[in-house]
């Protein structure tokens, strides 16, 4: 209710009414911001603190407390356990250089004679594709050849030109023979970084090898590591070597992903592999690859053929079609390359290749950042363990992020990103937010529709050893995203189809359960109230189930029911109970006479205002109309007055 403005002949109503209805707003919005304000994380739950009916990812995924999923289910989970509170306070923070602002790369390629024929040929090409595409402008680059000697075959060059890329390219060693000493190529690729500062503090070397050492590579390796120097190594073989990095590779393919792989972004360079795909094949080779509005610039496309020239065609999404005429061709190394000029068009690429003999194609995708200020959509990708014995699945986790560009603060940084997981096949939603030292400030983004895209990683390397007695069955993987909605007195049910084998097969059945109480079901499962699944037959793993029921009892307004599913295999090992999904029956009812609605309380307020201006208005008018009236009454009865004084004058 507002009051009437005090009279006054020099205060316009109207004026005075519509400040005081912009008070009464300003009000409302600031207890809106007051009630969307966030509580300050300060501890993870305990078990018995942990609010399973909070309907949020950590209950949807993981249906426990995080203080249970760090310490019971965790790959880490023994050493956690073991750890101990510190006695006394954390010894000081020591920095080091772990990147330097300029990249600097070695590489060292192993040109020994276990190298010569095919391999040589693919660490060529792998090679060039780095040069050429992969390593950044203003990087500086040196090549080192290790076999029976090492050489250095170029020092360390900037890119700083396509000149300088094709002067490394023409540096790569062609031919292979000798020893593998790998501490001399070590040592000399050391030397090539230590030339440039006098430390190798942050910078890289890049170390391809294809057979075991034939000198003590265990006696060197501790010096290199306490270089500083960041050293990736690739086996190109069927052994694994104990250094830092080992990725197993075979095709010319892998090598390739493997180099690119290795990028490390330096401001808001990002190189991201799009596509990575093979085949050996006689006839056609098809595919597609979605290119996203995230990446664009230096885009290309390199197809390795085995044996003889195929016929290549890339279509782009509005129909142009690139052949032959508009790529480039490199006999000596079986490669064919077409760089799209300036930002490529979004959407789906397709190519298809032709070969009219036997032999194996590959093609690789590149591309970069499309604008600076956009980061693009990245992959990175893990295994569970790296080492098997066969008793426990390997798991392949897939990190998938697009971080937000940070905002610098003197001594402060904060970053924003979000990572998706995909665990088996089904996703998981994880937002992540970094705050140092200060509150962060409101950020208004817009959100971008980048549309399907692709990435290709390439997998962390794995050992497994398998004893004389098979492998034990896997029972299929846990549900993690069953959803429930009750409508009248029908519940209907959603979730994605699990594996007879994890993720993959077909369930042989399900079990539905429900009951009043959560924690009932989620720690009784058993206990819970049986539905009849008869009707229900399982998926192919990754499918959409759905499946629709009548409880036997009559579901009360106001109700709330939980629910869960475990699934079987053929060998009646069962999966672990899916996440609970809850489900309300609210019926609608009659209205409440007063107007709790916030934005309706703003209608009114609109409204009262029009109404009230328009009988403002109308009293005005009135009262004009009727002072004139008035007026004319008063000035009629002087002049018949003074008519009158004058006739009897």
């Amino acid at each position: 209710m507002m009051d009437w403005p005090p009279q006054s002949p020099d205060l316009n109503p109207i004026m005075q009414m519509w400040g005081e209805l912009e008070n009464k707003l300003d009000r409302i919005y600031s207890t809106f911001k007051r009630k969307k304000s966030c509580f300050q994380v300060t501890a993870f739950c305990q078990e018995n603190e942990h609010n399973y009916e909070a309907p949020n990812m950590q209950n949807k995924k993981c249906g426990k407390a995080t203080w249970t999923v760090i310490f019971e289910d965790s790959v880490d989970k023994d050493a956690l356990r073991s750890l101990k509170p510190l006695q006394s306070p954390p010894p000081p923070p020591s920095f080091k250089v772990v990147q330097r602002k300029q990249r600097i790369v070695c590489l060292i390629l192993d040109v020994s004679g276990s190298m010569e024929g095919s391999r040589i040929l693919q660490q060529q090409q792998a090679a060039t594709h780095f040069l050429r595409n992969i390593i950044e402008d203003q990087a500086r680059v040196g090549i080192v050849a290790l076999s029976t000697f090492a050489s250095t075959l170029s020092p360390l060059t900037t890119i700083d030109s396509d000149t300088a890329r094709e002067n490394l390219i023409k540096s790569l060693p062609k031919v292979a023979s000798g020893l593998t000493k790998m501490c001399l190529g070590l040592s000399q690729g050391l030397q090539v970084l230590f030339y440039d500062s006098g430390d190798a503090f942050g910078y890289e070397i890049i170390f391809l090898t294809d057979g075991e050492a034939t000198d003590n590579i265990a006696g060197c390796a501790p010096s290199a590591i306490q270089s500083g120097a960041i050293i990736h190594t690739l086996a190109f073989s069927d052994i694994y070597y104990s250094m830092q990095k080992c990725a197993m590779l075979k095709t010319s393919n892998q090598l390739m992903d493997a180099f690119a792989s290795l990028t490390l972004s330096t401001g808001d360079y990002i190189n991201e592999p799009l596509e990575s795909v093979g085949a050996r094949t006689s006839d056609w080779f098809n595919g597609t690859v979605s290119v996203d509005q995230t990446v664009g610039n230096k885009t290309s496309f390199v197809i390795i053929y085995e044996i003889s020239f195929p016929s290549v065609y890339i279509q782009s999404p509005s129909g142009s079609v690139y052949t032959q005429t508009n790529m480039s061709h490199d006999v000596s190394q079986k490669t064919v390359t077409l760089n799209i000029p300036g930002t490529t068009e979004p959407g789906d690429w397709k190519y298809s290749i032709q070969t009219t003999i036997l032999q194996a194609l590959t093609l690789t995708v590149t591309s970069q950042a499309a604008q600076a200020d956009v980061p693009p959509i990245t992959v990175k990708t893990h295994m569970n363990q790296q080492f098997s014995d066969g008793t426990k699945p390997m798991i392949v986790f897939a990190e998938v992020s697009q971080s937000k560009p940070t905002i610098k603060y003197p001594f402060i940084e904060h970053n924003l990103s979000m990572a998706v997981w995909f665990l088996m096949g089904v996703v998981s939603l994880i937002s992540i937010l970094v705050q140092l030292n200060h509150p962060k400030p409101p950020v208004f983004e817009e959100p971008l529709d980048v549309g399907n895209f692709t990435r290709t990683d390439i997998g962390e390397s794995f050992e497994v050893k398998l004893s004389g007695t098979a492998p034990p069955n896997f029972p299929p993987n846990r549900i993690t995203d069953l959803s429930a909605v009750i409508q009248e007195d029908t519940v209907l049910l959603n979730w994605t189809a699990p594996g007879e084998d994890l993720d993959q097969g077909t369930a042989k059945s399900y079990e539905i359960r429900w009951s009043f109480d959560l924690k009932m079901l989620r720690f009784n499962f058993s206990n819970g109230y049986s539905v009849n699944t008869t009707a229900v037959s399982p998926q192919k793993a990754r499918s959409v189930e759905q499946h629709s029921f009548n409880l036997n009892i009559t579901i009360q307004n106001g109700t709330t029911l939980f629910f869960a599913v475990q699934s079987e295999d053929k060998q009646n090992a069962k999966s672990e109970t899916s996440n609970i999904a809850q489900a309300s029956k609210i019926l609608s009812g009659p209205k409440p006479s007063g107007i709790s609605n916030p934005d309706m309380n703003l209608t009114g307020l609109v409204i009262s205002l029009c109404v009230v201006t328009m009988l403002i208005c109308f009293i005005v008018v009135f009262a004009v109309k009727h002072r004139k009236l008035s007026a004319q009454s008063d000035m009629a009865l002087i002049v018949t007055n003074e008519c009158q004084n004058n006739l009897y004058a």
